[in-house]
């Protein structure tokens, strides 16, 4: 609960802040929102035209066939053709044709940058710099799974519309030969495939025709598999399966970079054979089938099996060498490149081979193993292997035959020399309005950046701001009552505005008929206010101070304002005369509130010793007199430094009931502390929210020095603190009418 509170009061209180310094917060909000506006008017507006192309996705490929020979996914297509299309032959090309570096702000830049560097042309910077500017304002993006758009955006509306066709169609163009290339190099591969496939079967074939005329009967092979090591054999197993799907991944792989790298010598690359790299892809083939037992009679670390593998890595040294020398007699312009990556293809074939042979045996052995065979004859693993050798060639063979890859090929070219697969569903338009520069972002974020400036400014004045902001704070640092708290209300702001027409333009006076006696005869919070004050007063002696001195530590606090206010409460609701003393002499005001003449008044009746009838001024209560300033008001030191002991001070305590004195702050000028002795109660009129708190400590302390009797502590300026501490229209008191008030 006690967490609740406090978080609710600090709430308050950044409320209360803000409140305060609305107007700090406020300028800038409209400073920024204003030069927000002002710059995206200034900006030069830009305009977009685009066109939408779709992507027919017609399959020209059967399922296995597009797996051996690979799809170009979308994605990667239309990268590349953003690439074209933002490259600088591009762009060029484009600026050409549209005769773009004519434009007049392009041919002087063009003609200053050559003025500074003459080894380039006019033409080439200016086709640099509005190359440029095409690589910035065009892009093409994905709006749905197969449809893009081309986007244009351009200060002109008519060159976006022309610039978005242009490249809309150079676009497409280029798309229908990326498909051209690719179906081409698929037609490439998988005439080369065939061709290479064909000589495996030819090969297999004969390998296997030769086993077997020269077959002969040799001692059979020991069967390692035994129950200890059954499982062992079904991990080798898995293992090799594992294995083998690496091995096609890499022979594909490589196929690839040699086709990259051969180019047109590709075909002649994949003819290529020897007697001596088929005997040695046999001889790994054959060191493959004897490692098959060893890693199931021992570990794959044994001397065995180490053994063997130093075999096979030895062949495929010898494999390597031989590769590289048959193609540079072939090839005697290869580069180094070419002739690694054709070493490592042969290998990577001898590998699918090799594991394939493990693969075999495996399975044989472990087969034999379940049938309870002890030993195998070796001529039968030989010629099984030889058998699926020549049935897996023959299979991949007849796939390609099956899958009519020329005749796909041949249909795909033709449908895309037709058509192509990009569509333009929806070409370029002229723009009718700007896209750019987006007037509600920039002024939001100029409004947003003001409203940071703001709050900013708002939380550095608050925190360099010393002055009481809070009734209980004042109560506490002075150890005083607070009598009273006043708004900054409306009639206070129309009795200024009325004092300086007086002051200014020589008005007539009403003869003490004031606006504030008007306002205070009337039911209002200020009046109900005041009233609550002089009960107060009464209440802390028996009876309302009959000499009440009210001044502050600084000017503009309010205190005349108070003074008066509470001579008038005194004389409407308390029986007795009153009188207001205006004993500020230097910076008099008391007249101009009451409107009555301020001569002659107190510095008169000070010059001739006693009150004249002419010094009291009367008001609109029968019972409320006013003594002004009065005319020898340069002789204000010595007056109030008289005025305490004065024979007039003793008249008016004499005539009046309640005698009412405006002095001049007392941090300023001494005159509240040489006329608060001579009085029965000090009241001390603080201005909330603006005061420093040193100030009103300062003249606190020196009052109390000078005399004990400051009974109390008038907050003015209250409304400004606390925004919702006087609220008229909750207690039913809104502003008076004009008729209201010349009524009253």
């Amino acid at each position: 609960m006690h967490e609740t509170e406090t978080k609710q009061i600090d709430l308050r209180s950044y409320a209360r802040a803000l409140w305060r310094r609305k107007w700090l917060l406020l300028v800038p909000v409209v400073v920024a929102g204003i030069t927000g506006y002002l710059i995206s008017a200034s900006l030069s507006p830009i305009y977009e035209s685009k066109s939408t192309v779709a992507v027919r996705t017609q399959e020209r490929l059967s399922e296995p066939l597009a797996k051996l020979v690979g799809r170009s996914p979308v994605e990667e297509q239309l990268s590349r053709l953003q690439e074209k299309v933002k490259s600088r032959t591009f762009l060029v090309e484009l600026v050409r044709a549209l005769d773009m570096t004519n434009d007049e702000s392009v041919r002087r830049w063009a003609e200053r940058m050559h003025e500074r560097n003459g080894s380039v042309s006019v033409e080439e910077f200016a086709e640099s710099r509005v190359v440029g500017f095409l690589r910035d304002r065009i892009s093409i993006v994905r709006s749905a799974a197969n449809v893009f758009q081309v986007i244009v955006r351009d200060f002109d509306p008519e060159r976006a519309t022309l610039l978005a066709q242009h490249i809309t169609n150079a676009f497409v163009s280029a798309s229908n030969r990326e498909q051209l290339e690719e179906i081409r190099s698929v037609h490439d591969f998988s005439v080369e495939q065939l061709v290479i496939y064909k000589q495996k079967l030819d090969d297999a074939e004969r390998r296997l025709r030769e086993f077997q005329e020269g077959r002969i009967a040799s001692a059979p092979i020991e069967n390692p598999v035994s129950p200890q090591n059954v499982g062992r054999v079904d991990m080798l197993l898995s293992q090799v399966s594992v294995e083998s799907d690496r091995a096609s991944e890499r022979l594909t792989e490589r196929r690839e970079t040699v086709r990259e790298l051969a180019g047109a010598e590709y075909a002649v690359m994949g003819q290529l054979s020897s007697q001596t790299l088929t005997d040695l892809s046999t001889q790994l083939v054959s060191l493959e089938r004897e490692i098959a037992p060893a890693m199931i009679r021992s570990a794959a670390d044994g001397p065995e099996v180490a053994s063997l593998y130093v075999n096979i890595a030895e062949k495929k040294a010898e494999l390597r060498s031989e590769a590289k020398a048959l193609l540079m007699n072939t090839l005697p312009a290869a580069s180094s490149q070419l002739l690694d990556a054709f070493a490592e293809l042969k290998v990577a074939e001898a590998e699918v081979d090799m594991l394939a042979q493990r693969r075999s045996t495996l399975t044989r052995l472990l087969w034999n193993y379940t049938q309870g065979r002890a030993s195998e004859p070796q001529e039968e693993l030989e010629l099984t292997r030889l058998k699926q050798e020549v049935e897996s060639n023959r299979a991949l063979y007849e796939a390609f035959l099956e899958q009519s890859a020329a005749g796909q090929i041949t249909e795909a070219l033709e449908a895309a020399r037709a058509g192509g697969r990009f569509e333009i569903i929806e070409p370029p338009t002229r723009p009718v309005s700007p896209v750019a520069p987006n007037v509600i972002m920039i002024v939001g974020l100029s409004i947003f950046g003001g409203l940071v400036v703001g709050l900013g400014a708002v939380l550095a004045s608050e925190q360099s701001d010393t002055s009481f902001k809070d009734v209980n704070e004042i109560k506490e640092a002075l150890g005083l009552p607070v009598l009273a708290t006043l708004p900054s209300a409306e009639i206070f702001r129309t009795i200024s505005r009325r004092e300086k027409g007086l002051r200014r333009n020589g008005m007539a006076l009403s003869g003490g008929r004031s606006t504030l006696i008007r306002h205070m005869l009337r039911e209002t919070p200020i009046s109900f206010e005041f009233r609550r004050m002089a009960r107060k007063l009464a209440k802390r002696a028996g009876r309302v101070p009959r000499t009440i001195l009210v001044t502050s530590s600084n000017r503009g606090e309010g205190k005349t304002t108070v003074a008066a206010c509470l001579a008038i409460a005194l004389a409407k609701h308390h029986e007795g005369k009153t009188v207001l003393v205006d004993c500020d002499l230097r910076k008099p005001r008391s007249h101009r509130l009451m409107e009555v003449s301020p001569r002659p008044g107190l510095s008169d009746a000070m010059h001739r010793g006693r009150l004249d009838d002419g010094d009291l001024k009367p008001t609109a209560l029968a019972n409320l007199f006013v003594l002004p300033c009065g005319a020898r008001r340069h002789e204000a030191s010595g007056i109030v430094d008289s005025f305490p002991d004065s024979c007039v001070l003793s008249e008016l305590i004499a005539r009046f009931d309640h005698v009412v004195i405006d002095t001049a702050p007392n941090v300023a000028v001494p005159d509240a502390l040489l006329v608060g002795g001579a009085v029965e109660a000090v009241i001390m009129v603080v201005k909330a929210g603006e005061t420093p708190r040193e100030v009103v400590e300062r003249g606190v302390a020196l009052q109390s020095d000078e005399s004990e009797n400051i009974i109390g502590i008038v907050i003015n300026n209250i409304e400004h603190v606390l925004p919702y501490y006087y609220d008229y229209k909750y207690y039913g008191y809104g502003p008076s009418s004009p008729t209201e008030e010349s009524d009253s």
